[in-house]
C-alpha cells in the first residue's frame, strides 16, 4: 500500500492510464491534470495551458493522450510523454464540465452540453485552433449531465441526473432507466467489462443490474455510513469496489452483495477512487488530498 500527499484540495478526478503505470489526477481549483507514477507516487508532470481551473481528466484508450476539461467550455488534448498540447476543443454552447466522456474506440469525444450531446471525431488529431464539436445531438443529453460515460464495449452510453439513463450508444435512443426505489439520488455507476452487470451508487449504498434486465431483483451493497461516491468492477465482474464518504473502501460480492473486505486508511473522506485495467492494483483519493494506491491481492 502506498499513501501520499498529492493535492492541497479534494480530488475531483482519478483515472489509471490503460497500462495501469500512471495515474492521472485533477483536484480543488487547480489548473493543471497532475500525472503520477502509481506504484512509487512520484510526480510524472503537471499539464496545463491556460487559467482555468481543470475538473475532470480522461485517458484515451492509446495510453498517450488525455483529455482535460476545463470549468469554461474548453477541452484540452494533450501528449502525455511531452506535455505538449495536441488539440484544443470548444464548444458555442454550455458545456458541463464533469460531462465529458472518450469512447472506447478513442475516435470520438462526447460532451453534455445545455443544448445535446456535443461530438467531436478524432479529438487527439494534431490542430493548431479550436475546434468546434462535429454534431450536436438534441437527444439524450439536454438538460443537466453531472456524469456520462461509455460501457467498456462501447454497447451503452449512460447518463447520471438523479438516476442512470441507459442509451443505445450509437443512436443515442433511450433503453433503459435506472433508478433507486427508496429515492435517493445517482452518485456513481460503473460496468463491469463484459457488460452483463451495471453498479450505481445511490446514497449510502450501491445497486448491480443486469443491464438487459432491467426489471430483474438486483443486487444490495450495504453497508457504508455516508454516501458513495465511487464504485468499479474487479475483472470477472464478480466483485464490486465502492469507495464512500464515511472513509472507506469496501469490496463485495457481485453475486450475493456481502462485504468481503473492507479498508479505512486514515486519510477522511473518500471522494473517487478507481480500478486499473488489469485488475491489480486500486487507487483512491481524499477530500484533503490524500492518494492511495494498493495491490488488490493484499
Amino acid at each position: 500500500m502506498l499513501v501520499w500527499k498529492g493535492h492541497k484540495a479534494k480530488l475531483r478526478s482519478l483515472v489509471f492510464a490503460p497500462d495501469g503505470q500512471r495515474i492521472a489526477t485533477t483536484a480543488g481549483d487547480s489548473k493543471f491534470v497532475w500525472l503520477w507514477e502509481s506504484t512509487t507516487g512520484k510526480l510524472i508532470r503537471k499539464l496545463s495551458d491556460v487559467g482555468d481551473a481543470m475538473r475532470l481528466a480522461a485517458f484515451f484508450p492509446d495510453g498517450r493522450h488525455i483529455a482535460s476539461v476545463h470549468e469554461r467550455r474548453r477541452i484540452s488534448i494533450f501528449d502525455t510523454e511531452t506535455g505538449a498540447l495536441v488539440s484544443t476543443l470548444q464548444s458555442k454552447v454550455w458545456l458541463y464540465s464533469e460531462a465529458v466522456t472518450i469512447h472506447p474506440n478513442g475516435l470520438r469525444l462526447v460532451g453534455a452540453t445545455t443544448e445535446g450531446l456535443a461530438e467531436w471525431d478524432e479529438p487527439a488529431r494534431l490542430s493548431n485552433t479550436l475546434r468546434d464539436c462535429d454534431r450536436l445531438h438534441p437527444s439524450g443529453g439536454t438538460g443537466y449531465a453531472g456524469q456520462i460515460g461509455f460501457s467498456p464495449a462501447g454497447s451503452y452510453f449512460w447518463r447520471k441526473t438523479g438516476h442512470i439513463s441507459l442509451y443505445n450508444a450509437a443512436s443515442y435512443t433511450l433503453r433503459h432507466s435506472l433508478t433507486d426505489p427508496d429515492g435517493a439520488s445517482a452518485t456513481a455507476v460503473a460496468f463491469s467489462q463484459d457488460e452483463k452487470r451495471v453498479c450505481v451508487a445511490f446514497g449510502h449504498r450501491a445497486v448491480i443490474w443486469t443491464p438487459e434486465q432491467p426489471g430483474a431483483k438486483p443486487v444490495k451493497l450495504r453497508g457504508h455510513k455516508q454516501q458513495v461516491r465511487a464504485v468499479g468492477f474487479l475483472p470477472g465482474g464478480n466483485t464490486v469496489l465502492t469507495a464512500a464518504m464515511d472513509g472507506t473502501v469496501r469490496l463485495w460480492d457481485a453475486n450475493t452483495g456481502a462485504e468481503t473486505r473492507s479498508f479505512d486508511w486514515g486519510i477522511g473522506k473518500v471522494r473517487v477512487a478507481a480500478v486499473s485495467p488489469d485488475g491489480t492494483m486500486c487507487a483512491a483519493g481524499s477530500d484533503d488530498g490524500r492518494l492511495v494506491v494498493w495491490d488488490v491481492d493484499t
